[in-house]
C-alpha cells in the first residue's frame, strides 16, 4: 500500500524512529497548531456568516416619523395591527420608547434626547422568507395609509458591508490555511533530505543487498508519518485547548454577531481530519522525495 507504515521489527531498526525527541515532530505540532486555528476561525466565520445572514436577510426594521408623541403612538398600534395582518410576516415586535432612547444616547449624547428632538417609533419584523422588493413595495402600499411618515429598513441592506468584509476574511483564511500546509510539505522534505544524507550509507548497503527504492521510501515514510502524527496530536490538542477558552470568552462578552456562534459539531470533526490529512500528506511527500533522491543518488 502506499501509505502502509506496518512494517517488520527488524526493518524499523535500520532508521530509528526519534518520536517526539527530534526537532521534526515539534516543528509540526507548531504548523498544525496555527493550522487548526486558521482553519477554526475560517470554519466559525463561514458558519456566523450564514447563520447570520440568513437571519437578517428575513428581518426589517420600520420606521414612523412623527413629532407629535400622541400620534405617534396611536400610528405604531395601527401599524402593528397592519403588520401582523401582513402575509409572510411571522414576528411583529414594537420598540419601547425608553429602548430607542438608549439606543441613540450614546450617539447622540443625553443632553440632546432630553430637548425636544422627537424620537422615531421603531418596530421589528421578521419575514418566513426574505422580503422582495416587490414585498416590500406591497408592505409600503399596506401601510402609506396609516402611517405618511414611514421608512422600511431592510436588514440585508446595512450588514452587506460586514459580510462583504467577512467574506474576504474568509479568503485570507483558506489563503493563510493553504500556505501553511505548504510550509508543513516544505519542513517535511527538508527533514527527509537531510535524514537521507545521515543514512547514505545504510541505503547504499540495503541496494547492495538487494533492496529497492520503494522499500528505502517505505522507512522513511513510517518515520515522518510517526513524527507528523505525534506532532499533529500535539498541535491539536494546544488548538483544541485555545479554541474552547476564546468561545467561553466570547460568549462571556456577548459580541453581538458573533455571540453563541461557538463551533459546530461537524467543525470539530473537520479539525480532527486535519492531522490525519496531514500525516498522509506528509507520507506522500516523504515517499516522492526519497524516490526522486535515490533517482539521483545510485
Amino acid at each position: 500500500m502506499l501509505l502502509d507504515f506496518a512494517l517488520p521489527a527488524h526493518d524499523r531498526k535500520i532508521i530509528p524512529e526519534g518520536r517526539l525527541s527530534g526537532p521534526m515532530p515539534w516543528i509540526i505540532a507548531i504548523m498544525l497548531f496555527l493550522t487548526s486555528l486558521v482553519a477554526a476561525a475560517g470554519l466559525t466565520l463561514a458558519q456566523a456568516a450564514q447563520q447570520g445572514g440568513q437571519d437578517l436577510s428575513r428581518q426589517i426594521t420600520v420606521q414612523i416619523i412623527e413629532a407629535d408623541p400622541t400620534q405617534r403612538a396611536a400610528s405604531r398600534a395601527a401599524v402593528v395591527r397592519n403588520l401582523r395582518k401582513f402575509k409572510g410576516v411571522i414576528s411583529v415586535d414594537p420598540v419601547t420608547d425608553s429602548d430607542v432612547r438608549q439606543l441613540l444616547e450614546p450617539v447622540l449624547g443625553a443632553d440632546i434626547l432630553n430637548g425636544d428632538i422627537p424620537i422615531p417609533a421603531l418596530i421589528d419584523v421578521r419575514f418566513d422568507t426574505p422580503p422582495t422588493p416587490a414585498t416590500l413595495g406591497r408592505l409600503r402600499n399596506v401601510l402609506g395609509p396609516v402611517a405618511p411618515d414611514i421608512r422600511l429598513d431592510p436588514h440585508s441592506n446595512w450588514m452587506a458591508p460586514f459580510y462583504q468584509l467577512m467574506n474576504m476574511l474568509l479568503l485570507l483564511a483558506g489563503a493563510m490555511f493553504l500556505l501553511l500546509l505548504v510550509a508543513t510539505c516544505a519542513v517535511v522534505v527538508l527533514a527527509v533530505r537531510s535524514t537521507l544524507n545521515t543514512h547514505r550509507a545504510t541505503i547504499e548497503i540495503m541496494h547492495l543487498m538487494g533492496g529497492t527504492d520503494v522499500q528505502a521510501a517505505r522507512l522513511f515514510q513510517r518515520r515522518v508519518a510517526l513524527d507528523a502524527l505525534l506532532g499533529g496530536c500535539v498541535g491539536f490538542g494546544a488548538a483544541a485547548i485555545t479554541i474552547v477558552t476564546l468561545d467561553k470568552g466570547f460568549v462571556a462578552a456577548q459580541p453581538g454577531l458573533l455571540s453563541g456562534d461557538a463551533l459546530s459539531v461537524s467543525g470539530w470533526v473537520i479539525l480532527a481530519l486535519i492531522p490525519l490529512a496531514v500525516t498522509a500528506l506528509a507520507m506522500l511527500m516523504a515517499r516522492f522525495t526519497v524516490i526522486s533522491a535515490l533517482k539521483k543518488m545510485l
